[in-house]
């Protein structure tokens, strides 16, 4: 938008909040003035119309402002509002093309997995998964990453809804050798899940964050695990991207957690 048509009062609102969102401890309004150029009568006027709205507070021991709960609210509201798949597809689409290997988004519905994203390679091969198939948490790589955090009941009743069904030989079956499977997703932050759901199919997965560092989503990619097996450090590497995809979506959906 051309320059002439922005407002200055309001610009000069949002200068001092970026100022008020970099302090930890508020700044006065003589600081305010100092590090804005802008005249105290001018700024009191603001930060008094801001303080009405609940949007700057004052501190009026200590004369000093910071931001107000209403920026909570507001932000809490945004964040709501976030469609997480058109986040995500963006993402997905392009490391289809970067790496020739598909991509795709999970989230969990009543203990059942559902995948809600999808880019595939250009490649011939492929994962078969459609959009809104489900499956079982306790044998996919998908599942795991989602339930990887849930207290022994959430867990026990997950386990309930699939009854540990052996899909394949190497299907975990038991609670406690799940347990410790979500014990390595927590301490690595992924999961390699080979022939444990279909008996060819290999699926490496990390978890997506929300603003409260809830893991909301999994992401995503599959290898035949022959292919797998014979390269691992073609694993390794789509590990590595997966994890660094995962920490920018996250961000981009609110998380404000350390990076992967």
């Amino acid at each position: 938008m051309p320059h002439e048509y922005t407002v200055p009062a309001v610009q000069r609102a949002v200068d001092v909040l970026e100022l008020l969102a970099g302090s930890h401890t508020g700044i006065s309004l003589a600081d305010l003035s100092r590090q804005t150029g802008f005249p105290k009568s001018s700024l009191f006027r603001i930060l008094l119309t801001l303080e009405k709205a609940s949007i700057v507070q004052l501190d009026r021991t200590r004369n000093i402002f910071t931001l107000g709960m209403k920026l909570i609210d507001w932000g809490n509201r945004a964040l709501e509002k976030i469609d997480l798949k058109s986040v995500t597809h963006p993402h997905l689409v392009r490391m289809a093309h970067e790496t020739r290997e598909s991509y795709y988004v999970a989230i969990l519905d009543e203990y059942e997995v559902i995948i809600i994203d999808r880019a595939d390679t250009p490649e011939i091969w492929r994962m078969v998964a459609r959009l809104g198939q489900r499956s079982p948490v306790h044998a996919t790589a998908s599942g795991q990453v989602l339930v990887a955090e849930f207290g022994d009941d959430a867990l026990q009743a997950a386990a309930q809804r699939s009854g540990l069904k052996r899909f394949t030989p190497q299907t975990i079956t038991s609670l406690n050798r799940l347990k410790a499977r979500l014990k390595e997703v927590r301490r690595d932050g992924y999961v390699v899940n080979d022939a444990e759901y279909k008996p060819d199919l290999c699926v490496i997965a990390v978890p997506l964050r929300d603003h409260y560092g809830k893991t909301v989503a999994a992401l995503m990619t599959a290898l035949q695990s022959e292919r797998s097996r014979r390269n691992k450090t073609l694993v390794q590497a789509i590990v590595e991207t997966l994890k660094r995809e995962a920490a920018v979506i996250s961000r981009e959906i609110g998380y404000q957690g350390p990076a992967a």
